[in-house]
């Protein structure tokens, strides 16, 4: 099972190697982000919340039969606070204005 996941901050591929699954289901008792989530029905882990992924690679570390494998894909090199003024910018030039409630 292949899964990619294009964020704004991150591209990340998981590989997850679903016939070796042994079903210790140590990624997902070790992940602190609830990426993973076990399937019942077929007995394997997989990422059901891709987007929550920090690569902090505990879950690929701690597989006991190394079935997990994770490949971030590219990263955005922006600081995403300055992509965000470079969005509000655009937008204010086309015309339209936003304004932000506190």
């Amino acid at each position: 099972m292949i899964v990619t996941n294009q964020g704004q901050q991150q591209s990340v591929k998981f590989v997850v190697d679903t016939e070796r699954c042994c079903g210790c289901r140590r990624c997902i008792r070790r992940c602190m982000e609830n990426v993973w989530q076990w399937d019942e029905e077929n007995h394997y882990a997989y990422p059901k919340y891709p987007d929550e992924c920090v690569l902090c690679l505990q879950c690929e570390m701690d597989c006991l039969n190394n079935v997990i494998d994770i490949y971030p894909v590219s990263t955005l090199q922006v600081d995403p606070l300055e992509y965000s003024a470079g969005l509000n910018r655009r937008e204010e030039a086309k015309g339209g204005s936003k304004t932000w409630q506190v």
